[in-house]
């Protein structure tokens, strides 16, 4: 992938190169990037690229976000960066092969005017959710926002969860939960929480049934499940695909709803696929450099495998959609919280999380597939 046009990053050939500018310079103008054309497992690749005005800091200024739309702000990193900030929030996403309609938010509330929608996964799914709370801001009755187990919220606390795969007394944290409601009456949820339990999802689900042919869902786990992780116990991505197979044939593929599985996005820790080791002395290298460095390849192996269950899983699984942001996230090193400073002084350096230009096309794409 591309970080802007005309410049490739390290493991991309001249003839992959010359392929994608092809690609870019074949876009079919007027061909919306809808259910419709894309189906039910679309891939979303494209390109970054400045927008048309010079000014354009993003879709919204973060300081008017409701506060339970509050996330870290990367805006906020002082002079230092000030440059590449501008650079970090002028770009906008490009598909190759149709176009993005524009976030609209009046809109995008009369098309959920009926919906509930459910947003659970761990704190990239947190990032989601504050993203929409932004950008419905101007359309929105009231929210919150809490701090699940910190807060001891009364929410699915009837024991404690365990993870597949990890042995010993660990206990899935229950991270974060929310809720805003939109003036058309659409209302979305959080609930996230680091990994997939059977018996921790049918707790937070209780609330909602029965749920109807409205409501939507949309979900994502796999940031807690790394595939190279030499630190990490047990056998993640083992672990990842045994509770995914369990989760849409025992749920959403039984379920009423229409589900979402927002792909899992890029992280850019180093090496060949961006994966964190969790090594202090490569993390304190990481963050005295206080940058999120490209990688050739990156994590895709959850959306490749993603694609072929739901392809192999068929008409049972009609109504299980990928919501493709994958490789929208692969070229985008340069936007990660930690090249604005998070993480540094902790020497873990957070070339994980992104910065609202980023999140804020997962939500366009979404709009875009749902509406």
């Amino acid at each position: 992938m591309f970080s802007e046009p005309g410049r490739r990053t390290s493991g991309i050939s001249g003839l992959s190169a010359l392929i994608l500018f092809l690609a870019r310079e074949a876009r079919s103008e007027g061909h919306v990037c809808d259910a419709q054309s894309l189906g039910q497992i679309p891939s979303l690749k494209g390109w970054w690229e400045p927008h048309d005005d010079p000014s354009f800091k993003g879709i919204y200024d973060s300081v008017s976000c409701p506060v339970w739309g509050k996330d870290w702000d990367c805006m906020l990193d002082g002079e230092a960066t000030e440059e590449q900030r501008a650079s970090v929030y002028n770009k906008v996403f490009k598909p190759f092969q149709c176009d993005l309609r524009p976030w609209d938010a009046q809109k995008f509330a009369q098309c959920a005017s009926k919906k509930r929608i459910i947003m659970i996964g761990d704190s990239l799914m947190r990032q989601q959710f504050q993203s929409l709370a932004c950008l419905t801001g101007n359309v929105s009755v009231k929210g919150e926002h809490h701090n699940w187990d910190l807060e001891n919220i009364p929410v699915a606390r009837e024991r404690n969860y365990t993870a597949r795969g990890i042995g010993g007394d660990f206990v899935i944290p229950r991270q974060y939960l929310g809720g805003f409601e939109l003036e058309s009456g659409a209302r979305v949820f959080l609930r996230a929480y680091g990994r997939f339990n059977l018996s921790l999802w049918d707790d937070v689900m209780a609330e909602f049934q029965p749920l109807t042919e409205e409501d939507v869902i949309v979900v994502n786990f796999g940031a807690w499940y790394p595939r190279y992780n030499v630190h990490e116990p047990g056998d993640p991505w083992k672990a990842w695909q045994e509770d995914m197979t369990e989760l849409i044939n025992l749920r959403l593929s039984r379920y009423a709803a229409t589900s979402f599985w927002r792909s899992s996005t890029a992280t850019h820790f180093g090496g060949i696929n961006g994966t964190m080791t969790f090594d202090k002395e490569d993390c304190q290298k990481l963050a005295d450099a206080g940058k999120c460095p490209p990688s050739p390849l990156n994590e895709s192996w959850y959306e490749d495998w993603m694609k072929m269950f739901l392809r192999s899983c068929g008409p049972r699984c009609a109504k299980v959609h990928l919501l493709p942001v994958f490789d929208l996230t692969q070229a985008r090193f340069d936007a990660h919280h930690g090249n604005f400073g998070r993480g540094k002084d902790q020497w873990v350096l957070d070339c994980r999380h992104f910065c609202t230009p980023v999140v804020d096309v997962w939500n366009q794409v979404f709009y875009n597939l749902l509406c």
